[in-house]
């Protein structure tokens, strides 16, 4: 007897049904065509940076992704509050508390502004002093209860990652405490960080010093090796304290109110995570600027172990106070016990080589100037704009020419100054130089290497041939277009 038509006709829809089903399964957001899973979407949380890169903080980046298995990733908001008054750090930490901003990072330095002086321990006088010593200490549970006294400011502690080592740099030695009296000096601030340095009787100021502006006014700063190059602090204080570690400067990483408890545990995670990663960027960051800075001149000076004993006598004042509150004696003690069990010392900075002078050096040491026509940046093959993009005068695209200065120093370095038509000379590149005859080889402090043919005319230079890449590179429109003329 043939089977009811209905009954087959049920069977036909139902197995329709399942082949749908099946479809919409592969089909679906937790798979692809393969039925292999597919990329979660990521949650993203922004992140407020005052500096216009990541620098160390590449590596709680990268964590936060590797931890969250993708789930979670960070926004930057790099140059976080670029032109508005007051401390930046400052700003940054009410910003974050008020949800304007899901996380944020600051130094420790600057909550004891705020009236939150449990990180003050981190960057005690002569405490830290060491990479291998910081990373004991941070990745120690001595920093729990630091990060709980966020709570107080309207933040969410996340973790403490390793920072800089931060030394003296001056126009004279900064050694023992007799360099320091009187001495002006530019702090990168914080309450604490202040009294140490009146503790040595410096005049402290905040003002940031340019090398293109007058330094008059300041002797010296307290800084770090991987600083040193960008801002070009070295030449105006060519000095810098290579065994004395003043403090680090150790990042807080902090959430908003309104960062969830489950995010909040994976960030911290991957704080944790980041602190061996954290320490080699670190050092590298030291390693190229060190480099750069010590291609250029500067002097590495050491201080005494009578010095070092001094400094640390004149620092009593700050070490008592620590000592007088009872959660700062017991992370200091800590510490100390971290440093003894560590045995690895102050973290000392040298050069790897003094700077070689220039070999058969034809050229005389001083200031060349040039000017550069709109006729020579077509002969190079460049647009004026693209010659004049990095003077924000909007002057400068229609000036008929541009300047530009090239000065030599007795050691084989060099500078090349990007002139504006207001006569604000910026360093445009630096590094070293040699001569063999009639050639000049230039070395880049960031590695670019160029050689030309030179011929010196008393206080003229004229170059020519300029390689590799002839005529038609940057460095062949600066240095060939037009003589260079002595100036000082």
């Amino acid at each position: 007897m043939p089977r009811p038509y209905g009954r087959c006709m049920t069977r036909i829809a139902l197995i329709a049904l399942l082949v749908v089903a099946l479809l919409a399964g592969c089909d679906s957001d937790s798979a692809d065509r393969a039925g292999a899973e597919k990329a979660v979407k990521a949650k993203v949380l922004t992140m407020a940076n005052t500096n216009n890169d990541l620098g160390e903080l590449e590596a709680f980046d990268k964590a936060v992704g590797q931890v969250s298995g993708g789930r979670l990733r960070l926004k930057w908001l790099n140059e976080y509050g670029k032109g508005r008054d007051g401390n930046a750090e400052v700003n940054l930490i009410r910003d974050v508390s008020a949800g304007k901003a899901d996380l944020g990072w600051t130094g420790t330095r600057v909550f004891d502004e705020l009236g939150d002086t449990a990180f003050n321990p981190l960057h005690a006088p002569l405490l830290i002093d060491s990479y291998d010593l910081e990373e004991k200490v941070l990745s120690d549970d001595v920093v729990d209860p630091m990060l709980n006294s966020l709570g107080e400011l309207g933040l969410q502690g996340i973790g403490v990652l390793p920072g800089p080592l931060r030394r003296p740099l001056g126009k004279h030695p900064l050694r023992g405490p007799a360099d320091w009296d009187g001495a002006r000096i530019t702090a990168s601030g914080g309450a604490q960080v202040e009294a140490a340095l009146r503790s040595l009787g410096a005049k402290v100021s905040y003002d940031n010093p340019s090398v293109t502006e007058s330094t008059d006014n300041v002797d010296g700063i307290e800084t770090f090796v991987a600083a040193v190059p960008g801002n070009h602090y070295h030449y105006a204080f060519p000095y810098l304290t290579g065994n004395v570690v003043l403090w680090p400067r150790p990042p807080v990483l902090f959430a908003g109110p309104d960062v969830s408890s489950d995010d909040l545990a994976l960030l911290r995670k991957a704080a944790q995570e980041a602190i061996p990663g954290t320490v080699d960027i670190t050092r590298s960051l030291e390693r190229e600027g060190g480099g750069e800075i010590c291609r250029t001149g500067l002097k590495v000076v050491s201080a005494s172990a009578a010095e070092v004993d001094a400094l640390r006598t004149a620092f009593q004042p700050v070490a008592q106070k620590l000592e007088n509150d009872a959660e700062d004696s017991e992370a200091v003690a800590r510490i100390q016990e971290l440093s003894k069990e560590s045995g690895s010392g102050p973290t000392e900075f040298r050069c790897a080589e003094a700077p070689r002078p220039a070999t058969g050096a034809t050229i005389p040491p001083g200031t060349y100037r040039t000017h550069i026509t709109r006729a020579d940046a077509r002969e190079h093959g460049f647009r004026w704009a693209s010659v004049v993009e990095s003077d924000p005068d909007p002057k400068a695209l229609k000036a008929k020419t541009k300047e530009n200065r090239l000065k030599f120093t007795k050691e084989g370095t060099f500078i090349v100054y990007d002139v504006t038509v207001d006569g604000t000379a910026n360093i445009g590149w630096e590094g070293s130089y040699s001569t063999y005859r009639d050639r000049i080889t230039i070395k880049g402090n960031e590695g670019t290497n160029m050689t030309a043919r030179v011929e010196v005319d008393r206080n003229t230079l004229r170059f020519s041939d300029m390689q590799p890449g002839g005529a038609h590179t940057p460095e062949a429109l600066t240095w060939t277009s037009k003589p260079f003329v002595k100036i000082d």
